[in-house]
């Protein structure tokens, strides 16, 4: 329906099926009625005019790819009621700039919020408990993350080619850090790794070019290949003498001291 430019959906109406609107690309508005319980997959995906969207208190799942390739799309409204936001939900949002993840929700699906080049900042509750494969990869002008201790896993490239954002935290819960979760994270000037990480994946920190120092708990038992490869040419490794990072350090030919 390429010249569908608006719709009301009625309160009778309580889910949105499967491919619903896919490619309404003149859609511009959409009323969705608190009767709606779930948004299905690819529901909204490629309306490519739709500005703004707001999510009734009644829907607890929005499903992968439902907003997928939204360009137009600059804010949205995620209500309490959702506990799950699917894999590739907003992914290609290239003009959202600001999203707010409601404490409800406890996992982001993989490449939730990919390339969504216009993001600049995101909070992630408490309630989450994993960052999906992709989540927020290609997001080029987020400059801030907050990840709070609920979260145990950084999946892979979950923040790849994030190169405007500068620092991040990594909470005491988090046990491993997936390939390449930070690869080419350019502006990345520092890092707090936890005593609870055992893992760090390959290409994990790869091509972080203004990583001058990162230190290196005692308790990761396990660095990948090319982890900190192609960061700044001054990149200071710190850790414990005979620990896994001095290792990686002096196998990769890199600066070494002891904290």
């Amino acid at each position: 329906c390429e010249s569908l430019t608006s719709v009301t959906i009625p309160n009778s109406v309580t889910s949105i099926g499967e491919n619903a609107f896919h490619g309404c690309e003149s859609l511009t508005s959409v009323t969705i009625p608190n009767s709606v319980t779930s948004i299905g997959e690819n529901a909204f995906h490629g309306c490519e005019s739709l500005t703004s969207v707001t999510i009734p208190n009644s829907v607890t799942s929005i499903g992968e790819n439902a907003f997928h390739g939204c360009e137009s799309l600059t804010s949205v409204t995620i209500p309490n009621s959702v506990t799950s936001i699917g894999d590739g939900a907003f992914s290609g949002c290239k003009n959202l700039k600001s999203v707010r993840i409601p404490k409800s929700v406890t996992s982001i699906g993989d490449s939730a919020f990919g390339d969504c080049f216009s993001l600049t900042s995101v909070t992630i509750p408490d309630g989450v408990t994993s960052i999906g494969y992709r989540a927020f990869a290609g997001c080029s002008s987020l400059t801030s993350v907050t990840i709070p201790n609920s979260v145990t896993s950084i999946g892979k490239e979950a923040f790849n080619g994030c190169t405007s954002l500068t620092s991040v935290t990594i909470p005491d819960s988090v046990t491993s850090i997936g390939d390449s979760a930070f690869w080419w994270c350019d502006s990345l000037t520092s890092v707090t790794i936890p005593d609870s990480v055992t893992s760090i994946g390959e290409d994990a920190f790869r091509g972080c070019g203004s990583l001058t120092s990162v230190t290196i708990p005692d308790s990761v038992t396990s660095i990948g290949k090319y982890a900190f490869n192609d960061c700044s040419k001054d990149l200071v490794i710190y850790g414990k003498a005979g620990s896994e990072a001095e290792r990686y350090a002096k196998k990769n030919w890199m600066k070494f001291q002891v904290e």
